[in-house]
């Protein structure tokens, strides 16, 4: 004897359920209007001096996206209009830092991202064959962040619309 109840439900596990959002890139967001900050050639202690900067940055107000950690320092990026918050912030401290204007930040959503075999490599092959310039990549499970310059924004945009359902 079968089990009817058994087989609806396998047969629902491997189908896409109508609420369900479709698996591939869903949409693809560009936002304009920010900057990134490379902070470098910290001294040791390499954390001490991190925790001093991010301290700094925070006592001036400035929030912070995309922390990375770097061999010898950190980066992130801030909205373009705190430029003069955080050259206030890091300046005394006398840290190497630069500040790259004019950023994108290009939103590849794909539902489960990372389970979709070859997604985000074939995301990061489109990125890097439109020849943009890419400054930061960032996966989370269901979108990319890709920092750019936003003169790329649509080379990008384009890009990934080769490969995606939109």
């Amino acid at each position: 004897m079968t089990n009817p109840i058994g087989a609806t439900r396998a047969k629902i596990a491997t189908q896409e359920i109508a609420f369900e959002k479709q698996r591939g890139i869903s949409q693809i967001e560009v936002r304009s209007g920010f900057a990134q900050v490379h902070i470098s050639q910290l001294s040791e202690p390499l954390h001490d001096n991190r925790l001093i900067v991010l301290k700094s940055v925070a006592e001036g107000g400035v929030s912070v996206d995309f922390l990375k950690l770097t061999p010898s320092g950190l980066s992130f990026v801030i909205t373009e209009a705190n430029c003069g918050d955080i050259e206030r912030a890091l300046d005394p401290l006398g840290f190497r830092h630069t500040i790259r204007k004019d950023r994108c930040v290009v939103l590849v959503h794909a539902v489960n991202m990372r389970d979709e075999e070859g997604l985000t490599a074939q995301v990061v092959q489109q990125a890097i064959a439109s020849g943009a310039i890419v400054d930061h990549v960032s996966d989370m499970h269901d979108r990319m962040l890709i920092v750019a310059e936003a003169k790329y924004a649509e080379t990008l945009r384009n890009a990934f619309r080769e490969v995606a359902n939109v």
